[in-house]
């Protein structure tokens, strides 16, 4: 600070006292000398060099112009104060003096208190700058630093030469920084989450655009040999800490580079002047720390590497490399999930630490629990536990551990989220719930004492730690062994908490956190083993996932039953928390809606009804029911509505038609208290969705699509909500499923055109709607213009975002259509759809055929009455086999592709067996090698569970019958070995048998029938074993 040099002791000191008003003076002046030039420039130039009088004259100059008041603002983390002084009269320099010297004593009080009262906190800013100033400066060095690259700034345009700018810009800083410590917890919690987040990615931009400027200028000078620094270690912590903060991930890598030049220029500046160069760039080398480096080329490539040195303020040491300031930006890290980088951190205090006595980065149990915490969100267990195991070496010693409570809940915590995400791996998710128990059971154990058999433990587990093993065993993917050992850890528990009241330790272990110091089983919970709802909440959840209503309805009872026994012991006891919340009569829900049954629906009602009731009672809101909880019951009424036929009377079954109109009934319900809540897009197509089921299962069922039809106008109208998508499909489906015809399906397709933008479910359902109605080129013309609209949209974007909106789906749908058409040649345009699928097409992304599409065209071409229809099968089998992708075993071919192959096959047998009567020798010659060889193929596959069935040896019989001259011997001796294979796997049924003794002569019969006792020649007479593997 070349003009600040000049100043007196003095005066530099009554300079400070006068900071707040003197940024502001610095501030107007240099935004003058932007906008008007040198001129401008040089008053503010005579300020900076001139002592106290031109400070005052330039002070009582400023007040009096703009006939303002001087406020200063003290904020702190608790509470914010303002104080006005408004100059009214003449300024007068000795009570300026006496306020601006009581507001710096508060300053430094402030200091002070935040220091001692919050050292476990992050730090609370106590500032002297609001918004519009942090702005102001940010905005002015800003504008120099990129007017820098074009123009050359004279020397009168320094603001970085000064100290009162660069003290204005260090608060800047902090603004960005903390200004969301000033904030109620209570009212950040009221805020958006999103808003907040936005909020501090704004901040941690803006903060490091000024501090990039000053690094800038910083480098200038060090350049220019001027003996400036601009940068000062309260604006490195500064920065840092608001890039920490910001929920962008290359924000928190920015954060985590400036913190290792920080921490490198601090080790610099605390060696020995005795030091070498050369030693002290080797100890860097060895932390894995940057050394200062200037490369040449553009000033812009080389913003942001690490200065020689910069200025340190020994008075603050707050904003030194220091544990607060390493934790919040490992925090941010653990935050994006990377805690590979927060170890990183970790052990490079654990370095520091090691290599001096004094110094501020010894690891301490936070930066340990942070990083165990960071593998936690990621679900690593096993790095999780790595480190809890290095905290207890670390922390701890031969005979003691290092760890606390709050970093096993933390390793607890990463092994239940561990089980939760095994990718279908059972052992695996058994595994890391039984390794969460372990780390539970040894908590247990660690310097556990008995005296008259109470619990002193000092690192004992808690609500947290059993809620997260709970957690573990719910959702361990082995149900049945983790629902048990849930249940069995929750009965633990409760007797835990019972023991804990009674014995009255809870107020004995509160004393114990309070010394960290002497226990390293600091963090435990506040209400000990007291249980809350959360940890029922997770053992419901599992119910609900494995669709145990039962037993979910069973712990919600018994959490009724618990808080009633507390009411009646005067509200308190172990179980006064242990109160059923909105959430956890809404999971109880939810598992009815999931499950889907015919009693779903009413069950789930008189849970809503128990719900509301005791809202009532209680008179709160903890268990009254929310949007989701409505929501939900409509959900449960609309799959009893898919189920037909009339409930007994002896059940509270309530299906079909008068489940729909129970959910409309619901409905009515919530819009009548609008008041409270609202029914949401959610409410209305729920009951659309009841409706639609109930039209595929009643009478009635255009009468359903006509109530489904009127709930969208009535969703515009009353309440104003806009139908989106979901929506309307669900109108679309329950028109698509009436026995309206071809009328219902005209309709949904005006429904269509209405629709703003239809998705490819409603082409497809619209498509099925004319494919159920006979209607194949109504379909086939509803397929041409969704890839005309596809094409379209594909030529205004990008080749990879060519139309990917065609699904296999829809040409399935119109494929069925041909397959049921009674036009000669459906099937040949059925196979025409098939084969484009297969080529494929230059314009657009057309999907793949699966193995519908392939079933279906063999349908058509097995019903149609084509000549050449067994050589078409034929080619299509060959295709779809070669279509399925290649294994190195054939016996992990799952079920359902082998039913689909199994049936491929019946229906080429059926094509050949069908083939028409006029379609020529040739034709028919044809059919009938194409029979054998199907079959031949059928016997020979690699699959072993791949073979023929009953049908497929019956579709064989009446293809020798209707191919093969009667009399022949092709024809004796096909159809008697092919009964000979059938009998031994166990197929023959009573038509096969007919079939075989009407095709076959006596002697032939009699020959087959050789050697069986009591053999008649009847079905019954046979033996079981032929028939052992009938399908019933």
């Amino acid at each position: 600070m070349m003009a600040a040099s000049r100043l007196s002791s003095s005066s530099h000191l009554l300079m400070l006292k006068y900071r707040c008003n003197y940024n502001r003076v610095c501030l107007t002046y240099l935004s003058q000398s932007i906008s008007s030039g040198p001129g401008a420039s040089s008053s503010l130039y005579s300020i900076i060099t001139s002592p106290y009088e031109k400070l005052r004259s330039s002070l009582c100059s400023f007040n009096s112009s703009y006939c303002s008041h001087f406020s200063t603002t003290v904020e702190t983390g608790e509470k914010q104060t303002n104080t006005h002084r408004t100059f009214s009269r003449q300024y007068n320099p000795t009570n300026a003096q006496k306020n601006t010297s009581r507001i710096h004593h508060n300053y430094i009080n402030h200091r002070k208190n935040n220091h001692k009262q919050h050292r476990s906190t992050p730090f609370h800013s106590v500032r002297l700058i609001n918004e519009s100033a942090a702005r102001e400066t940010t905005q002015l060095f800003t504008k120099l630093h990129k007017e820098s690259f074009q123009t050359n700034i004279t020397y009168n345009q320094t603001p970085w030469r000064n100290r009162a700018s660069l003290l204005a810009a260090e608060q800047a800083l902090e603004f960005w920084a903390h200004r969301n410590n000033n904030q109620q917890r209570n009212n950040r919690q009221q805020n958006n989450r999103n808003d907040q987040s936005g909020q501090f990615e704004r901040d941690a931009q803006t903060a490091l655009e000024l501090f990039t400027s000053l690094h800038h200028f910083h480098t200038q000078e060090v350049k220019l040999s001027n003996g400036v620094s601009v940068l000062t270690n309260g604006m490195y912590s500064h920065v840092i800490d608001a890039l920490s903060k910001s929920p962008n991930m290359q924000h928190v890598r920015e954060a985590d580079r400036l913190l290792r030049q920080f921490i490198s220029l601090y080790v610099v500046e605390n060696s020995t002047s005795t030091d070498k160069k050369d030693s002290v760039q080797s100890m860097l080398h060895e932390l894995g720390l940057p050394c200062h480096a200037y490369s040449d080329g553009d000033d812009q490539q080389t913003i942001l590497q690490m200065p020689s040195s910069i200025s340190w303020n020994y008075k603050d040491k707050h904003h030194f490399p220091n544990q607060i300031r390493i934790t919040g930006v490992m925090r941010g890290q653990v935050r994006q999930k990377l805690p590979v980088e927060a170890e990183s951190l970790l052990h490079l205090k654990i370095k520091l630490a090691s290599s001096s006595q004094r110094n501020p980065f010894q690891p301490n149990e936070i930066g340990y629990a942070t990083v165990i915490d960071g593998y936690s969100r990621i679900c690593d267990g096993e790095n999780a536990e790595r480190i809890l195991q290095l905290m207890k070496g670390r922390l701890g010693g031969d005979t003691t551990n290092g760890a606390n409570v709050v970093a096993y809940n933390a390793a607890i915590s990463a092994w239940a989220r561990s089980a939760s995400r095994a990718e279908g791996n059972i052992s695996k998710s058994r595994s890391a719930a039984e390794k969460a128990e372990q780390l539970l059971r040894e908590m247990w154990s660690l310097q556990r004492e008995r005296n008259n058999d109470r619990i002193t433990n000092q690192i004992l587990p808690d609500v947290v730690s059993y809620s997260s093993v709970i957690s573990a065993y719910a959702s361990c993917l082995d149900r049945s062994f983790g629902l048990n050992r849930a249940e069995e850890l929750l009965s633990e528990l409760e007797g835990l908490a019972e023991k804990e009241f009674n014995e009255s330790t809870h107020d004995l272990n509160q004393q114990q956190q309070n010394q960290p110091s002497k226990s390293r089983g600091g963090g435990r919970h506040l209400d000990g083993f007291q249980l809350n709802s959360t940890v029922y909440n997770a053992l419901l959840q599992a119910y609900a996932n494995a669709g145990v209503t039962s037993s979910a309805e069973d712990l919600l009872d018994r959490m009724i039953s618990l808080h009633s026994r507390s009411l009646k012991e005067g509200g308190g006891g172990p179980f006064k928390n242990v109160r059923p919340n909105t959430r956890t009569f809404n999971v109880v829900l939810n598992t009815w809606a999931k499950r889907g049954t015919r009693e779903a629906g009413a069950k789930a009602n008189e849970l809503l009804l128990k719900m509301e009731e005791m809202s009532a009672v209680y008179r709160d809101r903890i268990s009254q029911p929310d949007i989701i909880s409505y929501n939900t019951v409509l959900s449960a009424w609309s799959k009893s509505a898919g189920y037909g036929g009339q409930a007994p009377s002896d059940t509270k079954e309530i299906v079909g038609e008068e489940a729909a109109y129970k959910a409309l009934e619901l409905l009515d319900r919530i819009e009548g208290q609008s008041y409270r809540i609202k029914p949401d897009r959610i409410s209305y197509s729920t009951t659309i969705a009841a409706f639609a089921n109930a039209a595929q299962t009643c009478e009635s069922g255009i009468l359903m699509a006509q109530k489904a039809d009127a709930l969208i106008s009535r969703m515009r109208d009353r309440m104003g909500v806009e139908p989106d998508d979901y929506s309307f499909n669900g109108v679309l489906l329950a028109w698509s499923r009436t026995s309206g015809g071809m009328s219902s399906a005209r309709h949904c397709e005006s429904i269509l055109r209405s629709m703003r933008n239809p998705t490819n479910v409603s082409w497809s359902t619209v498509i099925n709607a004319y494919t159920h109605a006979g209607g194949a080129l109504e379909a086939a013309g509803l397929l041409k213009e969704m890839e005309d609209r596809a094409r379209d949209s594909a030529r205004h974007q990008s080749s990879n975002h060519a139309a990917n909106t065609l699904s296999i789906v829809v040409y399935n749908n119109v494929i069925h259509a041909w397959s049921r058409n009674a036009d000669p040649d459906a099937s040949k345009y059925a196979e025409a759809i098939l084969k484009r699928l297969e080529s494929g097409s230059s314009t657009l992304n057309l999907p793949k055929p699966d193995v519908v599409s392939y079933r279906l065209v063999l349908n058509a071409i097995e019903y149609s009455k084509d000549p050449d229809k067994a050589e078409r099968a034929k080619s299509v089998l060959d295709r779809f086999i070669a279509s399925i992708p290649t294994v190195s075993d054939p016996n992990t071919i799952n079920t359902q592709l082998k039913d689909n192959m199994q049936g491929a096959y019946n229906s080429v047998l059926a094509a050949c067996a069908y083939t028409p009567s006029n379609a020529g020798d040739q034709a028919r010659n044809n059919a009938a090698r194409i029979l054998v060889e199907t079959l031949r193929d059928l016997n020979n596959s690699k699959d072993v569970t791949l073979g023929p069935n009953q049908e497929s040896f019956s579709i064989f019989m009446q293809g020798c019958t209707h191919l093969f001259r009667p009399g022949s011997s092709d024809r004796a001796l096909l159809m008697k070995s092919a009964l000979q294979e059938c009998c031994e796997n166990g197929f023959l049924t009573e038509k096969i048998w007919d079939k075989f003794c009407n095709a076959s002569s006596e002697e032939d019969v009699q020959s087959f029938l050789s050697g069986i006792e009591k053999g008649d020649g009847s079905f019954a007479a046979l033996p079981c074993d032929w028939s052992r593997n009938v399908a019933p």
